[in-house]
């Protein structure tokens, strides 16, 4: 269970902020407890019972473990993903992004990341499924982390930089 003012990420949406665990008027069971949990960075409300979908729920990453996976960033060896259909890229990059793992999302960012330096290289279009995946797991990440640590999310390419000398691909 999770506390009033718990900073927690929630699957697919990113980070939260647990405001209130009260019973709400417009639920079918009037017994049922919900967890409101606003965003952190973006704008909205979410409702989750209290007991179910908790699997989708988990308390942030400390400040410790963020930086640590920032400093694995150089010792990652990224692999671009070039030869797989759209279908097997797209059910990939899904399978990543919903395991809600940070170490997950970090190598499929770092991955996506090198498919689109490689293409760039090679004048070539990077497609929109790509972007779109790499701007979720990038948003994911980086809210996350800048939660941990304590900075907004907009430094965060800056602060990564700083600290181990990555730079994202533009």
């Amino acid at each position: 269970m999770f506390d009033k003012g718990e900073m927690v990420f929630y699957k697919n949406i990113g980070v939260c902020k647990v405001v209130d665990i009260t019973k709400l008027d417009f639920a079918m069971d009037e017994d049922q407890k919900y967890y409101v949990m606003e965003s952190v960075f973006k704008n909205g409300v979410n409702y989750v019972p209290v007991g179910a979908g908790i699997e989708n729920i988990r308390n942030i990453i400390s400040k410790e473990e963020a930086e640590n996976l920032i400093d694995m960033i150089p010792k990652i060896e990224a692999e671009a993903i070039l030869d797989l259909a759209t279908k097997e890229m797209t059910e990939y990059y899904e399978e990543k992004i919903n395991s809600g793992d940070p170490l997950d999302i970090l190598k499929l960012t770092l991955s996506i990341d090198k498919k689109k330096e490689i293409l760039a290289e090679e004048k070539k279009k990077f497609g929109a499924i790509d972007d779109n995946y790499l701007k979720k797991a990038i948003d994911m990440l980086f809210e996350e982390i800048a939660a941990a640590v304590g900075i907004e999310k907009e430094k965060m390419p800056q602060y990564i930089k700083d600290r181990t000398g990555y730079k994202f691909t533009e």
